[in-house]
């Protein structure tokens, strides 16, 4: 079969298509013989007219000296080269087929042309397509001889002019079936699997496409770990390794801590701080909106928290409630610092803006329970008017005016003239600058809604887990059963009962005492019993006027306050510095500057009861590490009937000590009397190691009590 010229050509090879008798190609040299342009010059029996008609039959294109095939070879030949719309009808076209109309179409667009049939496949007509026909040269390999028809039919493609595109239902059943994508890493780990030799995978939390989620053992420290686990392979896997080497230089406890992190046998496995008791704020939004001092707690230590993270160079860029946990201890932590975005690939062109934004939000759903991005994390869709976005004062009575126009701020709405935040610093210094909100006083009375309308969040009793996104409410076997108080008479009603209560109470030990004296008071003058018989008396020895002898004790309890600002690190943990065991301690945050506190908070405090009025001669403290240096003081409360919860209820100063050894004592400088007292750290030494039992996760300024008695007379 004769070759067939390809008419996707280059431009430069173009020649014009016309019959054997109109021009041809000289295969030695590659130049062409003249061929007319127009139609009046060509040897087509049918030129075009004026009324723009052209023939529908095609002429077959040959080398020169190559002999016309069958008809049956011609009519393949037909369907695939097609003269040009401004050229003439080949020589011997039908006057059947000369008046066929012809479209008018650009001269250097180029439709292209059906390939040549398999010999084996039914030939069908070509659509006339009135564009220039487009060749190359002929190959070199075309020269040596003319192919006869039998070695045309069976020539491969490598040894022919390379084929020309095909379409439609030829081309979809020549197109080779696509190959198979590969199947995404996974992660294929078992309980019992022990990574670094060290962690030692116990419990499944969580599993994915990406990732597993496990609590593990740390075998040397001998606590219990949080392990997110990731295919080396996966389209994360370096970005995740990146982000977690960088949170993990992150000391500050308002992020979940991130300990080790490394590659192993094809897996990556990021090492968590395990905390046994957190609630991720999903499951706090279930039950109510926060009341105002917790909205403003959140709001505070997550502003702050991506504050310093910002200054760091580390963003979150997925801050969602499953992404914030709450300590039963009122704390807050977030999960995924630089992993969570590393991990599900999320990027940003401001992701000062982006975090901004993602606080805001948590904001607005702790004030209203709705989530501006529409119905997720178990909360409503937050509701627009007219476009934008109603303020939370608009969905529900009480709320605190001041936190909405913040989270509005956040948002990056203008509220009163107020411009938008565009960091969390800003944020962070709009939150510091309001008054501190304080959770009310026990039965008393605040504005908004009524208590029972938005249930009061209660912390899950069980131990608490790691989910998808980081933590999350659910047991791991050892539940702790809460202790039900019985419910407190509540509103107005409430309050009289107990007025009345009381002044009842005092009435009746008044006539008691009244009683009791009276009765005293009446009959003889009684002999008194210490008199001998015989008449004669006996000397009564004087009372005596030794001084009291000073007593050493242990509190009979202890709870951690905010001191300047900031929120209690470890508030439950203030009893290990009075249960006898130096071993266990109340530490605190990990500081950059020092040694004196200054950074968001004057000092750490807790307050210890006495378990009555004593007069107060000294307190000993063993602290976690020694160093220059550590400052403290002791106040009192002489006052006070019961615990204080606030650092204002401590007027009275006992005295104040520094050192730079691993305990200190302070004695009262005048006597004191009191039941309650505060200690107050206000300067930590730098320490960089751990010391015994007390663990260091990154050097700075930062210390732990470890066991605190007091003396007291009387």
């Amino acid at each position: 079969m004769a070759h067939l010229y390809d008419e996707y050509a280059d431009e430069e090879d173009e020649a014009e298509v016309t019959d054997r008798t109109a021009g041809s190609v000289d295969l030695a040299t590659d130049e062409a013989n003249p061929v007319p342009t127009k139609a009046s010059d060509t040897s087509s029996d049918n030129p075009v007219g004026s009324d723009g008609k052209v023939s529908g039959n095609t002429t077959t294109v040959l080398p020169v000296g190559t002999e016309p095939e069958s008809d049956s070879v011609e009519e393949v030949a037909a369907g695939a080269v097609t003269e040009s719309a401004n050229g003439g009808a080949g020589k011997g076209d039908s006057p059947e087929t000369a008046d066929a109309p012809a479209a008018e179409l650009p001269a250097a667009e180029a439709t292209p042309a059906s390939a040549t049939p398999a010999p084996d496949a039914p030939v069908e007509d070509e659509p006339v397509t009135h564009k220039r026909a487009k060749r190359k040269p002929a190959r070199a390999e075309t020269t040596a001889a003319d192919p006869t028809p039998d070695d045309t039919a069976t020539a491969k493609p490598s040894e022919t002019e390379p084929a020309t595109p095909r379409t439609g239902v030829d081309a979809a059943a020549d197109a080779p079936d696509p190959a198979p994508e590969p199947a995404p890493p996974r992660v294929a780990v078992s309980r019992g699997t022990r990574l670094a030799d060290r962690y030692r995978l116990e419990h499944r939390l969580s599993q994915n496409g990406r990732s597993e989620t496990w609590r593990a053992v740390d075998e040397k420290l001998r606590r219990a770990v949080g392990v997110h686990i990731v295919p080396a392979g996966g389209e994360h896997g370096r970005a995740v390794i990146a982000a977690a080497r960088a949170a993990a230089l992150m000391g500050d406890p308002r992020f979940v801590q991130v300990l080790d992190c490394a590659q192993q046998d094809g897996l990556i496995y990021v090492v968590k701080e395990w905390l046994p008791d957190a609630d991720n704020l999903t499951k706090v939004f279930e039950s109510a909106p926060l009341p105002p001092h917790e909205v403003y707690e959140l709001s505070r230590a997550v502003a702050q928290a991506m504050s310093v993270a910002h200054r760091a160079g580390l963003s979150h860029l997925r801050l969602t409630p499953e992404n914030v946990l709450r300590m039963h201890t009122g704390q807050y932590k977030i999960v995924g610092l630089a992993v969570e975005a590393a991990l599900y690939g999320h990027d940003t062109t401001d992701a000062a803006r982006d975090d901004t934004h993602a606080v805001g939000m948590l904001m607005y759903a702790a004030l209203t329970r709705r989530w501006v991005d529409g119905t997720e994390y178990g909360l409503q869709a937050a509701p627009f008017t007219g476009g934008k976005l109603c303020a939370p004062g608009q969905i529900r009575a009480g709320v605190d005016d001041t936190l909405a126009a913040l989270a509005m701020r956040a948002l990056g709405h203008e509220v009163k003239h107020d411009p938008a935040f565009e960091t969390p610093g800003e944020l962070s210094a709009a939150i510091a600058a309001i008054p501190e909100i304080h959770p009310p006083e026990q039965g008393e009375i605040v504005g908004g809604p009524e208590q029972d309308e938005y249930p009061v969040y209660t912390p899950t009793p069980t131990r608490t887990v790691y989910t998808s996104a980081g933590y999350g409410g659910g047991s791991n076997g050892s539940v702790r059963p809460p202790i039900a108080p019985p419910p407190p008479l509540g509103g107005r009603f409430g309050a009289t009962v107990k007025g009345a209560v009381a002044v009842l109470v005092v009435l009746a030990i008044v006539l008691v005492t009244w009683q009791v004296a009276s009765h005293l008071g009446d009959g003889e003058k009684k002999e008194d019993p210490l008199k001998p018989q015989g008449g004669t008396s006996s000397s009564v020895p004087p009372p005596s006027t030794a001084a009291p002898t000073p007593v050493t004790s242990t509190p009979k309890n202890a709870r951690e306050i905010s001191i300047g600002g900031g929120s209690p690190t470890q508030a439950d943990a203030a009893k290990l510095t009075i249960d006898g065991n130096p071993a266990t301690y109340w530490r605190t945050n990990y500081m950059v500057d020092g040694p004196a506190i200054t950074y968001n908070r004057k000092g750490y405090g807790i307050v210890y009861d006495l378990g009555a009025v004593h007069e107060i001669q000294s307190v000993e403290i063993q602290l976690g590490a020694g160093g220059p240096r550590t400052d403290m003081k002791l106040m009192a409360a002489p006052d006070a009937k019961s615990m204080p919860t606030s650092e204002s209820a401590f007027r009275v100063e006992v005295g104040q000590a520094s050192t730079s050894e691993n305990s200190l004592r302070i004695t009262a400088a005048k006597p004191v009397k009191a039941q309650y007292v505060l200690l107050v750290m206000t300067a930590m030494p730098k320490v960089e190691a751990s010391v015994g039992d007390y663990q260091i996760y990154n050097a700075g300024y930062q210390n732990a009590w470890r066991e605190v008695t007091f003396t007291t007379l009387g």
